[in-house]
């Protein structure tokens, strides 16, 4: 699955090195990957899933990649990740 960055600890130290960008991002649990997002705000919305513990609140790693259709960059990822494990992530299992 192709992130233009690599996996970061999630940790508040970690995030705050996170462009404050829009784009996608992805969360991991060790080398599970359990949620494809977007955001406006790259770091803004990285802090805010951090901030709240809540799900998925199992990541232990992060990752992002700055994007001008984030949408559309969202659903090309969702859909490289269903087609090579057959489903989607945990907490995007509704996509």
């Amino acid at each position: 699955m192709p992130i233009a960055s690599p996996k970061y600890s999630f940790s508040a130290w970690s995030i705050a090195g996170a462009p404050a960008d829009a784009g996608v991002y992805v969360l991991w649990q060790r080398d599970e990957l359990l949620y494809v997002g977007r955001a406006q705000n790259i770091r803004g919305q990285l802090l805010e899933h951090y901030a709240r513990r809540v799900a998925p609140h199992d990541a232990t790693h992060y990752g992002w990649e700055i994007a001008r259709f984030a949408a559309l960059r969202e659903a090309e990822l969702l859909s490289e990740w269903r087609a090579l494990t057959g489903k989607p992530p945990r907490f995007n299992a509704g996509a």
